[in-house]
């Protein structure tokens, strides 16, 4: 065969694989069901292997109850790529390949971590050059990985100073002081019993104020020392009384110190460096529960953030901003609480996965135990949890059980969907990250099985309708970050509605979404969209196109089709 029929040979085998890959990951993509698992075509094969022994005497001998997953365009080719942890296994970073498929990056290898646990994952433009680097939560020391323009990563820890030591479970990074550098929160659960005899200091959640020269500070002080050991597992950074800098919410495990809930917020200059108020019992956000996981977003689009953490056993919690300063718990109004006595409620978020206009809630979860009609078990101490009943002795806090997805019906409550329709089989789920990786207008998903590995769901729901959808990547300039974090933008359209987002790196469990601001739209146009910024600058602008994504920097919008 002469060179030329080779070349044609070889490509009309590749043509052959694409459509073949095509096929697979369109294959039986009806409307009846709302999401497809791609993992094997896309190929997400990544496995996740955790420590967690109920049938020792002290199951946290060991124990790491972490998963994370996160979402960024680290080659800036326009697809964002996925970041997934192992637990005990390997790390992964996948490329994507943007016809719907991923592959190991061959920038993987530095980011396994394969001599400590890893938990959650954040990316975030941290050195404000462009390009997004990536913050690994470990049981042992925390790894930052310096993105190098798409070539490489470069591990940084040491001298950033950001090698925390400690059971981290998430991150997430925001300009506390609006100096124009992220800093950085990271929550870690109990170190118990390894640090016996209740050595709570081990277990502290940490603040780092970013120095603006590739250095961090450890700046806890500044939040105390008591309310800061708490077994943490969720934290985000959130404007969540609209003054325009942001404040904080950590969502902490009663399991070994009870601390609760906590939400912080932020009063500016000061107090030896900068002042940050405790107003957990004030503003009604002081819960304490067995907190997991965190979502953020404005569910009823009155124009201010609302609040959802799961929790193990008892009911999940909804709060309401009512725009002064307080939350109201509207959970079983809102029929959200998933209250079964057996399932424990790890990762959420909010996203419009029907392109409505209205923030659906998705919550993962795990069964408590295998037995068949058990009693509900709510331990309230350590001893309560070491001396489990005799049936729950080949339980746990890991069986399969059903994930719950929420459909916001517009009126202050949701609906819950068949798990089946949104093609999820029931598993161990612990966590959950959002991403559109195919740029179809469409908000896809990723979960972390406990002990099994990570899929990857493609979003279909109501493929023989299409709402119509607008989507903002933001890049920061002058005194703002390079990500733009914190920066909220609001959306008018002529049907009356307004919706409002705000864009933050970090929350739910172990989990950084994708850092884009999608909206839903409807069959609406849009008449105006605000942006804004951290540093109170406002901008508007009228005549934005429908089903696209634009790129607003400080300074100007630039608007393209997606895909």
């Amino acid at each position: 065969m002469s060179g030329r029929a080779s070349r044609i040979a070889l490509k009309f085998r590749a043509l052959a694989v694409v459509l073949l890959l095509g096929a697979q990951l369109c294959h039986a993509f009806d409307d009846t069901f709302l999401f497809h698992d791609v993992s094997a075509p896309a190929g997400i094969q990544a496995t996740h292997r955790g420590i967690w022994n109920e049938n020792v005497p002290v199951p946290y001998d060991d124990g790491y109850m972490a998963a994370g997953s996160a979402w960024a365009d680290y080659d800036k080719d326009g697809w964002v790529d996925l970041f997934v942890t192992g637990n005990l296994d390997p790390n992964v970073l996948y490329r994507n390949n943007g016809d719907g498929s991923f592959t190991v990056s061959d920038f993987a290898g530095p980011l396994a971590i394969p001599e400590f646990p890893s938990g959650g994952a954040v990316w975030a433009d941290y050195d404000n050059d462009g390009w997004r680097d990536l913050y690994v939560l470990n049981m042992g020391p925390n790894k930052l990985f310096r993105n190098l323009a798409g070539a490489g990563f470069a591990d940084v820890t040491l001298a950033a100073g950001l090698g925390d030591i400690g059971k981290g479970t998430s991150a997430a990074w925001g300009d506390y002081d609006e100096d124009g550098h992220l800093d950085l929160y990271v929550a870690n659960w109990s170190c118990y019993p390894e640090c016996e005899l209740l050595d709570f200091s081990r277990s502290r959640d940490v603040l780092y104020h970013n120095n603006g020269d590739g250095s961090f500070t450890d700046v806890s002080g500044l939040l105390g020392f008591e309310p800061l050991l708490g077994a943490g597992f969720a934290v985000s950074w959130l404007d969540y009384d609209d003054d325009r800098d942001l404040d904080l919410y950590v969502v902490n495990d009663k399991v070994i110190n009870a601390v609760g809930n906590l939400l912080w917020r932020n009063d500016g200059p000061g107090c030896g460096g900068w002042c940050f108020t405790d107003v957990s019992a004030l503003a009604g956000a002081d819960s304490v529960v067995h907190g997991m996981g965190l979502a953020t977003g404005d569910y009823d689009n009155d124009g201010d953030l609302d609040l959802y953490y799961s929790n193990m056993v008892g009911a999940m919690v909804l709060l309401e901003n009512q725009g002064d300063g307080a939350f109201e718990d509207s959970s079983d109004y809102a029929g959200v609480a998933y209250r079964t006595g057996t399932s424990v409620g790890w990762g959420a978020a909010f996203f419009d996965y029907d392109n409505d206009g209205w923030l659906d809630l998705y919550l993962a979860a795990t069964g408590i135990t295998a037995v068949s009609n058990p009693r509900a078990f709510s331990p309230e101490t350590p001893d309560e949890l070491y001396s489990m009943p005799p049936e729950y002795a080949s339980g746990g806090l890991h069986f399969p059980y059903p994930d719950m997805l929420y459909h916001n019906e517009r009126d202050g409550s949701f609906r819950a969907i068949d798990h089946k329709l949104f093609g999820a089989e029931s598993k161990p789920t612990m966590g959950f990250s959002t991403a559109d990786y195919d740029r179809d207008g469409r908000v896809d998903f990723a979960l972390t099985w406990w002990n099994e590995g990570h899929g990857l769901f493609r979003n279909t729901a109501y493929a023989g309708k299409t709402n119509n959808w607008v989507a903002f990547e933001l890049e920061g300039g002058g005194s703002l970050d390079r990500d733009a974090i914190g920066t909220r933008v609001r959306v008018v359209t002529d049907d009356g509605l307004s919706q409002t987002r705000e864009l933050k790196s970090g929350s739910s469990l172990g989990a950084g979404n994708e850092l884009l601001l999608h909206f839903g739209l409807g069959d609406a146009e849009i008449t105006r969209v605000i942006v804004s910024w951290l540093n109170g600058e406002f901008h508007e602008y009228t005549n934005v196109p429908l089903n696209q994504r634009c790129r607003i920097t400080w300074q100007e919008m630039d608007c393209s089709p997606s895909g």
